[in-house]
């Protein structure tokens, strides 16, 4: 008995040892490419070939379906997916998820002791980040297959162990029902939460024989509805076509396990046929991949051409919610799964925020200049909007985690704060601007001609620096950030002329003196977002 419960241990650990391994790999090569992957899976359109090779890209560069499918939750609570986009980049992610298992198929022998050497080395000796990254993935690979190799040492101790017929037994009779097999996968998955792991756990079973191709099909069958079980968890809170999406997951795997079920003798026999080296060590782990890839892959070709159906089916029981606002923001948190999506998407919202401001400046001028009551009014309205949707981005800029993003994105996470509280600003002085213009109204105030030219050229000038500013932060482009700087020495030089003007007219009486507090105090706020616009672009000039 305590023999036996050893060598579970061994099992167990290694397992353990496999799923630390694919997180370390995950968070790595999301350091390396998830900002690709948030673009990708940003711009799919409505090609379901398209939505599929995104979801497989997708699926490879994160090593988790459940990581792609919860961004996709993510993307579709935010209104920037579509629900039929997200089944069909579902679909992809379905085969994406098989490459793991073809990896761990293979027995390197010795050869993971040279990845883990090298990886530890390099990542000790490595002269950047990216190089760094590059040894910590090849670190990730030897752990991934130390740790198969665990999980097979002790499968073979438990078959070899004299005093275990009855466990060995149980196993053997059991497999004579691949339903058992399904129900158990999806109990290790649910658990695990990663049909990775689970997948592996049974290829690395079959590969010391003690279980057989069959068993081996009925888990891996199992694995792949075994995790699903976080993504409707996901889904609860979520919008409605976030919720559709979950059940979408749900339905296309619990429908593929249930058509290939009545089949799995022939499937088995079929599959058998894709490695016959002789060596059973070799051959069912071979198969055990070859048959979770097949199965995959089958299952996603087959629902394509009913993927309109398959919508329709989930708006029906799950109807559209009567006044439900979806898209409030760009981001949601579903997307912190995968921070690179998560840092993209917050900085997509700020992109919105901004432009919010820039209409609010041009609000300003016609509240103030052309004695617009509803310009102002509306400029209080939209203040109140900047102000909660810069408070909740910063929030989920809060959240994003550090230790799984580059010392780059580390940086300009920071940085988006910084131009964040800038943007914010902003729209604090447009209102300042409308809060003078309903005074200069109510009080009956009017500039002169003269003073109306002078303000109309600052707000002009005002407006294109900040505009290049905000441009510059879209685009990271950096001699639009040269601009907005040249444009913001500009802006000072004419806030200093534009005053000696004033100050001539005061003494001349050509302007009201009830005039002087406005037309200098909207200088100033003028002449403050200029330096704000400043301040984002020296944040461009500073990235690198």
């Amino acid at each position: 008995m305590v023999s036996i419960l050893e060598n579970l241990v061994i099992v167990v650990g290694g397992l353990a040892l496999f799923m630390y391994a694919i997180t370390l790999l995950r968070e790595t090569l999301g350091k390396l490419s998830g900002a690709r992957v948030a673009r990708i899976l940003e711009r799919v359109s409505n090609d379901p070939v398209k939505g599929m090779g995104a979801g497989a890209g997708a699926t490879i560069m994160t090593q988790s379906s459940s990581i792609t499918v919860l961004t996709l939750i993510g993307f579709v609570n935010a209104g920037m997916m579509t629900f039929r986009q997200s089944v069909n980049v579902m679909l992809g992610a379905e085969i994406g998820t098989t490459i793991t298992a073809q990896l761990v198929s293979f027995d390197i022998g010795f050869f993971y002791w040279p990845l883990l050497v090298i990886g530890f080395f390099g990542m000790m000796l490595a002269p950047n980040d990216k190089w760094k990254n590059i040894f910590k993935v090849m670190f990730s690979l030897g752990m991934i297959f130390l740790s198969m190799g665990f999980m097979k040492d002790g499968a073979k101790a438990i078959i070899a162990d004299p005093d275990n017929t009855f466990f060995v037994d149980a196993i053997t009779e059991y497999s004579a029902f691949p339903i058992i097999g399904i129900l158990i996968g999806t109990a290790i998955a649910g658990a695990t939460q990663s049909s990775s792991a689970t997948t592996s756990l049974v290829i690395a079973l079959g590969a010391a024989g003690l279980i057989g191709l069959p068993m081996g099909i009925a888990l891996a069958m199992g694995a792949n509805i075994g995790t699903c079980f976080l993504e409707l968890a996901a889904g609860i809170g979520a919008t409605t076509p976030a919720k559709r999406t979950a059940i979408a997951q749900t339905m296309i795997n619990v429908i593929g396990v249930a058509i290939f079920f009545p089949f799995i003798g022939p499937f088995s026999d079929l599959i058998a046929a894709t490695s016959v080296t002789g060596n059973p060590a070799i051959d069912v782990p071979r198969q055990i991949a070859n048959a979770h890839t097949i199965f995959n892959v089958a299952v996603s070709l087959l629902f394509i051409p009913f993927v309109g159906l398959l919508v329709k089916f989930c708006e029906r029981i799950i109807p559209d919610k009567e006044g439900e606002i979806i898209g409030r923001h760009f981001f949601d948190d579903q997307m912190l799964h995968l921070p690179q999506a998560a840092l993209l998407e917050a900085e997509n919202e700020m992109h919105k925020i901004a432009e919010t401001t820039i209409e609010m400046i041009r609000l300003g001028e016609t509240a103030l200049l052309e004695k617009n009551m509803d310009d102002a009014r509306r400029i209080m309205n939209l203040e109140e909007d900047v102000d909660e949707r810069c408070r909740a981005t910063e929030v989920f800029i809060d959240k994003i985690r550090e230790e799984e993003l580059s010392e780059r994105d580390i940086i300009w996470r920071m940085k988006l704060i910084a131009m964040l509280t800038d943007i914010e600003r902003v729209g604090d002085l447009c209102e300042n601007i409308g809060e003078f213009a309903l005074e200069h109204m109510k009080n009956g105030v009017a500039f002169s001609n003269s003073g109306l030219r002078d303000l109309r050229r600052m707000f002009s000038l005002v407006e294109e620096t900040y505009m290049r500013a905000v441009e510059a932060l879209k685009t990271r482009n950096r001699d639009l950030a040269k601009d907005a700087e040249q444009l913001e020495d500009e802006v000072d030089l004419l806030e200093r002329e534009l005053k000696t003007a004033h100050t001539k007219r005061m003494s001349e009486g050509v302007c009201m003196a009830e005039a002087d507090t406005v037309f200098i105090e909207t200088l100033r706020n003028l002449e403050r977002i200029s330096d704000h616009a400043d301040n984002i672009a020296l944040d461009i000039l500073m990235d690198r």
